[in-house]
């Protein structure tokens, strides 16, 4: 036994694969860039080439046809060597899961091979200032128009959406939805669509994945 799952032989060697990689930089790597607010773009495209980001992925898609078992030993992994890489969880984990099992065939085959060769990232939008996580009670809304959709709202404690190339956004739909129940729906919106903004979120964690409250106003996709 090893962490949180059994080890197979698979998984034994995913391990020392990412030991491998993570021992090229150091143990002090991700703490020296977390303070000085640099990136690890370095060891991401490591981990994109070894295959190690998109292990989970579909192999259709450019990943290695694995499970999340297998993103979960590269996680613990790499917390292990003290590199607990937020970004991991979101882009490749939670994105990349999210669009391979409900992305139309034109979305998958435009973002899972550059997610998971780590030559882009995506962030996660769900939290907001007045319903936290609980999706039950977001506000950020999407209205249709005739080329598609406007998205306002704000979003809270959005991680490394600074390193990303699109957010997945969390919203209602503002015709589908009741004062009962809300209608969500996801949206890929790029980082510099035209009314999204950033404002970075002081926090005392050490670490190279910032936090961020996001704005959207009317921003088209």
């Amino acid at each position: 036994m090893s962490g949180l799952v059994e080890d197979s032989a698979e998984h034994k060697a995913i391990r020392e694969s990412v030991s491998g990689i993570v021992a090229r930089y150091g143990p002090e790597y991700f703490l020296e860039r977390g303070r000085s607010g640099q990136g690890i773009e370095e060891l991401w495209k490591d981990l994109g080439a070894s295959g190690l980001l998109g292990v989970h992925l579909p192999e259709e898609y450019g990943g290695g046809g694995g499970g999340m078992a297998e993103a979960v030993v590269v996680v613990e992994e790499l917390a292990a060597n003290g590199m607990p890489m937020l970004i991991w969880v979101i882009s490749p984990a939670i994105c990349g899961s999210i669009l391979a099992h409900h992305g139309s065939e034109e979305m998958k085959r435009e973002w899972l091979p550059d997610l998971a060769d780590g030559s882009r990232k995506m962030a996660f939008g769900l939290t907001e200032p007045d319903a936290g996580s609980n999706s039950h009670k977001v506000a950020t809304t999407a209205r249709r128009t005739a080329a598609g959709w406007k998205i306002s709202g704000s979003k809270y404690y959005i991680s490394a959406v600074d390193q990303a190339d699109a957010l997945l956004v969390v919203a209602k739909d503002a015709e589908q939805s009741t004062p009962e129940k809300s209608a969500l729906s996801l949206f890929v919106v790029p980082t510099n669509s035209p009314g999204l903004q950033l404002q970075k979120i002081e926090t005392s964690i050490v670490s190279p994945d910032g936090q961020f409250t996001v704005f959207l106003d009317d921003v088209e996709v």
